[in-house]
């Protein structure tokens, strides 16, 4: 049986000043250990959970699926964390408070399932969600050099197909002839016949996501709580099916490197309605 048998890892304590639902989080180092003393009074992003990092599942990318991760409560006011995975706002990093919390949180998970898919530039894709993570994922596969096909639900807010369209995105309004649809929509762009990749952002998206995809497509699914049921028939269609949990630490970085390029929209993209991230802040 695997065993985790990583040395003490390095810690510090954090004054938290804001974090999403999830537990990631933006504070301030004010207490570590001797080998991270570097770190005191500094600003941090941190992730939703510490991984043990030295497990197999570890060693093989799966720190989302880590069985001895340490998940945090979104509603304590102080932390203590591993500081392998905590990421300075230092060197270039900086970024606006409290919106900083969704990084490790919401724009880390999008980045996550672009990374998990394995996208080119130009790939057709298909975005299935109406959530901060659809708009953070929008973000970064137009930085990409890509242009996804975003279904937009019925009850999806009305602001949200401008916003998709002021992006550039392709919109498809989710219909009885969806899947035509969709393929208009990718025709349109020159960039083949059909999708071959389906990304569905949240566990309700997943039945319309796997029914866009075709045969040899590939579904990455964002499995963040219960999820249904396949269709009998996805199997038979070669699909390959990629399983995300939650955001990868190791790519917390790379998330909150676009947003100081300013290719994700940090400040426009939390707030209190379904397509922005929430942010809780403390006092």
């Amino acid at each position: 049986m695997s065993q985790n048998t990583a040395a003490e890892p390095e810690l510090v304590g954090i004054a938290v000043l804001a974090a999403q639902p999830s537990g990631a989080a933006v504070g301030v180092v004010d207490d570590a250990t001797q080998g991270s003393a570097i770190l005191l009074g500094k600003r941090v992003l941190v992730p939703p959970a510490d991984p043990g990092g030295q497990c197999e599942v570890c060693r093989r990318g799966g720190a989302a699926v880590c069985a001895f991760a340490k998940r945090r409560d979104a509603t304590a006011k102080r932390i203590r964390v591993t500081s392998r995975w905590v990421v300075a706002l230092d060197h270039g990093l900086d970024l606006p408070i409290p919106a900083a919390a969704a990084v490790p949180g919401d724009v880390a998970t999008a980045y996550t399932l672009y990374a998990r898919t394995g996208l080119g530039p130009r790939e057709p894709v298909v975005v299935v969600g109406t959530n901060a993570i659809t708009r953070f994922l929008v973000e970064i596969l137009r930085a990409k050099g890509i242009t996804p096909a975003v279904v937009v639900g019925r009850d999806a807010p009305p602001h949200w197909r401008d916003w998709l369209l002021g992006k550039g995105a392709a919109v498809v309004d989710d219909s009885s002839d969806l899947g035509t649809a969709i393929n208009a929509a990718i025709a349109a762009q020159g960039t083949g016949n059909r999708p071959w990749r389906v990304i569905a952002t949240e566990p309700a998206a997943i039945t319309v996501a796997a029914s866009l995809a075709g045969a040899r497509a590939t579904l990455t699914v964002l499995a963040d709580g219960a999820v249904p049921a396949l269709p009998g028939d996805i199997l038979a269609r070669e699909v390959t099916i990629i399983g995300v949990a939650g955001p990868h630490p190791d790519l917390v970085v790379e998330a909150a490197a676009l947003c100081v390029k300013g290719d994700i929209d940090l400040a426009g993209g939390v707030g209190d309605d379904p397509t922005r991230a929430r942010v809780i802040t403390f006092t």
